[in-house]
């Protein structure tokens, strides 16, 4: 498989950890020292280590899933907007445009730009900014 392959399966994956609160998916796509730069819908810039991403994006899903088991995440990739590797095939980025749905509502816009290295032939997460607009 070759690497912008690989580097869309971590995003697929990354995805689909968000959707089902499965913390060792999420903790998979991710490198341990990894952090998350990003700007809700307040404007002000949020910035989370590893602990703090999994209770900010996973445990809260989690959580509202065990008290409703009706309640559904899902995360639809609107587009990929580029994926580079760079010629030694260590570093990467992505930009991609996404939503979120919550019980099958729009509840919000993300653009999401991600950094990667090449650990061991696996892509993992080292940085994400994100930009979300509530709808």
């Amino acid at each position: 498989m070759e690497a912008k392959e690989r580097i869309r399966e971590t995003l697929r994956l990354f995805y689909l950890a968000q959707e089902t609160g499965d913390e060792k998916l999420f903790l998979k796509v991710w490198h341990p020292d990894a952090r998350r730069f990003g700007f809700g819908s307040n404007d002000e810039l949020y910035i989370f280590a590893t602990e703090a991403i999994l209770a900010n994006q996973l445990h809260g899903i989690r959580k509202t899933q065990e008290e409703n088991p009706d309640f559904s995440v899902t995360c639809l990739i609107k587009r990929i907007k580029q994926i580079d590797v760079q010629k030694d095939n260590l570093i990467a980025s992505a930009t991609v445009e996404w939503q979120m749905l919550s019980m099958g509502q729009c509840v919000g816009v993300h653009y999401t730009y991600f950094h990667f290295v090449n650990t061991e032939n696996e892509w993992v997460i080292v940085n994400v900014t994100d930009r979300s607009k509530d709808m």
